[in-house]
């Protein structure tokens, strides 16, 4: 099957390079001409586990394209997978700019059958703008579908191959069928229901996965005061399987492209149908509060932080990604510039990307022994496996202060005690 992928995101490329390995002919469509020629190269715009090598072997196996032109694929893709971005706008209302133009683009190209199905995350009832934006423009037959996607950054390709439900929003069966028949070689519970039910799914998974993550730091935060351990409470609370443990984890807050603008999204989606939903501005509220709750631990830890040297490690939101997008490590190490506080970073693949957004202040070292040497306080941000493994001898004699701010709980706060250390996680004594 031909198919066509607007949009070379994560969203899109994983899709793109997914279906290429399936045996499609896939064409990704962006209006970035240098992003395309890096992509023809197989040169990534970002870092995921796995996708690099998928992209390079179907380039060299000729099933994955790259260009600018909706005419050199659209006509004859039986399927136009719309995957641009839709981000927040001040209001917190999505910004559909990208979307309208990737289906004006494709409506004009198209020739024969084609279904149009968006995987872009959009409001509810924006269906209706683009059946008519599409009925203006094409002048054959088309069906429309909505198919969101449910990956997670540095394990895209994992999720993509091995997805735990496959959702097709759509009132024709053929369309149905069409999909249906595209993942076939796929896992996952099939669900099939109207585009609104489908575009609320997206919308609700996320929103509780935030929920989870923002309940598991109030528990904590209270274990803190109450000088219980959150670790074993929300164990013991994860052990129901009613529950489950997953995304039931303290730390410094949720960060990314997905869950900050589409929590507020159905904020936004409420106040339109006159729905206050106060569950989730609570879930935003607690999730910045993360933010000032690890600075106070620093500045109880160490006092007044001016001219202070602190070490942060982990810069993306999350491991596995070089993904910055509302990383809390953003947010934290703003505050503590403010502060007076001298920083030193170092993350293994978002270093990069950290130089455009963070003051010239702060530095940037290529190890982690390096970044620690002569700082008074560790500041563990993002938990990747590196810093799960650092000699922890060996850091001791190079600070300044042995003093440790875990802000993911991934260190055992005896064993770390135990070699001289002074150690701070969240919700734990």
């Amino acid at each position: 099957m031909i198919i066509s992928i607007v949009g070379t995101g994560y969203v899109g490329l994983v899709t793109g390079a997914i279906f290429a390995d399936l045996g499609h002919k896939v064409f990704c469509i962006d209006i970035d001409r240098q992003k395309i020629k890096a992509l023809s190269q197989g040169d990534l715009p970002f870092f995921e586990p796995g996708l690099e090598e998928l992209v390079k072997r179907n380039i060299i196996q000729k099933r994955l394209f790259f260009t600018n032109d909706y005419s050199l694929s659209v006509p004859k893709s039986k399927v136009v997978f719309i995957c641009v971005g839709t981000p927040a706008n001040l209001d917190g209302e999505a910004d559909l700019s990208y979307l309208f133009s990737a289906v004006t683009q494709a409506a004009n190209h198209l020739k024969g059958y084609t279904l149009i199905a968006i995987k872009s995350t959009v409001p509810i009832g924006v269906e209706k703008e683009l059946e008519k934006l599409i009925s203006q423009k094409a002048s054959t037959r088309y069906e429309f579908a909505s198919c969101p996607e449910f990956l997670r950054e540095g394990s895209a390709v994992e999720d993509a191959q091995n997805p735990d439900r496959i959702v097709i929003g759509t009132k024709s069966k053929k369309a149905a069928d069409l999909l249906l028949d595209l993942y076939k070689h796929m896992n996952g519970q099939r669900i099939i229901c109207d585009l609104r039910s489908a575009q609320m799914i997206k919308y609700a998974a996320n929103s509780f996965l935030a929920t989870k993550i923002s309940f598991a730091n109030a528990v904590a935060n209270l274990c803190e005061a109450t000088q219980a351990d959150a670790e074993v409470v929300l164990q013991g609370v994860g052990s129901d399987k009613r529950i489950g443990r997953a995304f039931l984890y303290p730390g410094v807050g949720y960060g990314g492209s997905c869950f900050p603008k589409d929590i507020s999204a159905f904020i936004s989606l409420g106040k339109r149908y006159n729905y206050n939903f106060d569950l989730l501005k609570a879930v935003n509220s607690i999730n910045s509060q993360q933010i000032d709750f690890f600075v106070e631990k620093v500045e109880k830890a160490l006092g007044n932080l001016k001219g202070k040297q602190l070490a942060v490690l982990g810069i993306s939101f999350k491991p596995n990604t070089d993904d910055i997008r509302e990383a809390p490590s953003i947010k934290i190490i703003h505050s503590l510039l403010e502060k007076g506080a001298e920083i030193k970073a170092y993350d293994p693949v978002s270093v990069n990307n950290a130089r455009r957004v963070l003051p010239k202040e702060v530095i940037f070292d290529h190890d982690p022994y390096t970044a620690l040497t002569d700082c008074q306080a560790l500041l563990l941000i993002t938990e990747w496996n590196e810093f799960k493994e650092l000699d922890l001898e060996k850091v001791k004699r190079l600070m300044k202060k042995p003093v440790i701010i875990d802000g993911r709980n991934i260190y055992d706060p005896a064993k770390v005690k135990q070699l001289g250390f002074i150690y701070q996680g969240i919700g734990r004594s």
